[in-house]
Formats: structure tokens, sequence, C-alpha cells
């Protein structure tokens, strides 16, 4: 009888778990997932599991084995390593309550019958001359215009259009807006440690992180010119299962681009000396702002050989 009532305290104390997640909070901390599972929890990769509308304790168990390694995933293992409990349950409340693969399909084909016409995609960003002008206010947080004027500052390391001319500073060109505002005010709050970038942003708002941002944003990526690595090639594409360490390509795709909505930044036309000196700071720890630890929990099973094969791979990206 004692088992029998312990069986249902525990099993009463899940589900109170579950009532007391937050599917908003789970939302918003939702995006590194999207990278694999899509923003909607319907994955567009075939290895990647659908998770909308899937039972929420089952996501919980799931995700506290991954963590605990009870369930052994290159990918899903960083990914896990420093969710708390109550990430787990409000992850797994947004999940649950979003509508299953079968009724999104569904609903996208009624509503192309209802209209009569093939589902639209959003605009891409355009080159800087067409939005310079104008707010974007419909794709940047930013005034692209603002930034342009504001980015003056930045082309001594940076280049004038974000391709940067210097091996040790990175190429803002192309890269995500999010990603850029993030990445400034980690430098302003001391999360990401730099004594350059830390004297540059000291008397940034994030009004101005958001129009630099913005400005970067729409400018022309330089394709690598790096040669390729067929060593790093491996790791990029495949990871290493021995090392327990995931393939790049999951985050930063084939050509390097990254996946904006997840947060993962792109990796094309990075110079091999900058590559590598985020792949140390990661494996050392001096370099510490990735979500989730994501970056730290693969770069500390990298050997220094492992770096530079990688490193120098990626400049061959187009």
């Amino acid at each position: 009888m004692k088992k029998i009532i312990f069986s249902l305290f525990v099993a009463l104390s899940s589900v109170t778990t579950v009532q007391a997640a937050d599917a908003n909070a789970g939302k918003e901390k939702s995006g590194a997932c999207s990278a694999c599972h899509g923003p909607t929890g319907v994955s567009a990769s075939p290895m990647f599991p659908n998770i909308a509308g899937q039972n929420d304790a089952y996501i919980i168990k799931q995700l506290k084995d991954f963590k605990s390694g009870s369930r052994t995933d290159a990918m899903m293992a960083p990914m896990a390593a420093n969710l708390t409990d109550a990430d787990m349950a409000d992850l797994a409340a947004h999940f649950s309550s979003l509508p299953s693969a079968n009724e999104q399909a569904a609903a996208a084909g009624s509503s192309d019958e209802s209209t009569g016409s093939a589902p639209t995609t959003a605009p891409a960003a355009g080159n800087v001359e067409i939005v310079s002008s104008t707010p974007a206010a419909a794709i940047y947080a930013g005034n692209v215009a603002a930034g342009k004027n504001k980015a003056v500052a930045c082309a001594a390391c940076h280049g004038a259009d974000g391709n940067s001319l210097i091996a040790m500073y990175p190429s803002l060109a192309g890269q995500s807006a999010n990603y850029i505002a993030k990445q400034l005010a980690d430098f302003k709050s001391g999360n990401r440690k730099d004594p350059v970038m830390a004297g540059m942003v000291a008397a940034l708002t994030p009004e101005d992180m958001n129009d630099l941002a913005a400005y970067f944003a729409v400018q022309s990526t330089n394709a690598g010119t790096g040669e390729s690595n067929e060593t790093g090639h491996k790791l990029y594409l495949g990871g290493d299962a021995a090392k327990d360490v995931a393939a790049c390509v999951a985050c930063h795709g084939v050509a390097g681009k990254g996946m904006k909505q997840a947060g993962f930044p792109s990796i094309t036309g990075q110079s091999k000396d900058y590559l590598k000196k985020q792949l140390t700071s990661f494996r050392d720890g001096s370099r510490g702002n990735d979500n989730n630890g994501i970056m730290r929990n693969i770069a500390i099973k990298l050997s220094d050989a492992d770096i530079e094969a990688i490193a120098q791979y990626i400049t061959s990206l187009k």
C-alpha cells in the first residue's frame, strides 16, 4: 500500500510540474530547437523528429534522458546539458500546445484552397541600396540608414561594407541582425569579453545596436576563398561519433549561412585565423556567451588539429 501511495504521489507531482509550466516562456526558449525541429515543431529534415503536439511528459523525459546520458545523441547532449527542470517543462508545454504535423498540413491545404493560390514566402532582404532610405521595420528592429552612418566607426576593423580585410577581425556582412545585436549587447554587459569591443560599445544604446545590426545584415557576404580540407569536411558534415562531437552542419547549414531564427550565426566569409580563435576561446572557456553552452560543449572535445581542419574547411564555403 505504501508503494502505491508513493507512486501516486510521484505521478501527481509530475502532473503538477507540467501544469506549472509556462508555454509562453517555452516559446521564447525554443529558438535553438527550431534549427532541427522547425519553428512550429515540424522538422523540414527527415533526420529530426516532429515534436509539435507531442505529449509534454514524453518531451520532458527525453530531455532529462539526453541530459543525464541515459539517451545518447551527439546533437541533443549539448543542447540539453544546461537546461533546468523549469526550462524542460516550459519547452514541453510550448511544443505540446502546437498543432501536430498532420494538423498543420491540413490547415495549410485548406488555406491554399480557400485563396486559390500557392503559399507565399516572406521577401528576402535586398541590397542595402534598396532599403537604406527606410526604417525597414517589417524586417529589422533597427533603421538601416541610421546604421550606415553609425557604422563609420566600425569600418577600420570590419570594413565599410562589413567584409573585413584584416584576418583577426570578423566580417559582419550578411550576418543575422539578431545575432549582431546580441553580440554588441554581450560585449557591453561583459558576457563576451574583448578589450577593443568593450570600448567601442560602451556608449551604444539598444537603438544603436539594432541600427548597426540592420545595416550589416543587408550587406552582401563575400564568398569563401580558402582551400578545402578533407578532415574538416568530414567533421563539418558528419561530426565525430567517437568523440561525441556534433556535426557543424546541424546548426550552421551546408553553406555555413547559419539559422537566423535559432540564433546560429553565419560563418561563411570568415578568415581561418578568426575561426580558430573563436573555437579555441569556446574550448578554453574564455568565450562563454553561446546559447546553452552549445559551442563550449562541442569545442572542448576538439583537438588543435580538429580546429585547424574545421576552420580551413569553413573558409572554402561559398
